[in-house]
């Protein structure tokens, strides 16, 4: 395997974690209710399962978007547009 595939790979690899905590997260909000009852914080005031789970799919999705955008402006970033 070449080499230079690695930090391609990585990038997805962060895009598929995070696309699979959003899709989870939707699923929990779905078995909750609805938006509005599984957006409610717990009893002891933290936030629910769901929004956990979207907080950390949406930060992974802006990492994922901010790496590729940094492989395409290096030159060589991207093994196939050399």
């Amino acid at each position: 395997m070449d080499l230079s595939l690695i930090p391609v790979l990585i990038a997805v690899a962060i895009g598929v974690v995070g696309l699979g905590l959003m899709v989870a997260a939707f699923a929990l909000v779905r078995r909750r209710g609805g938006w509005q009852s599984a957006m409610q914080p717990d009893a002891g005031g933290c936030w629910s399962a769901p929004r956990r789970l979207m907080y950390a799919g949406a930060l992974l999705g802006v990492l994922f978007a901010i790496l590729l955008t940094v492989l395409f402006i290096i030159p060589g970033g991207l093994p196939w547009l050399r």
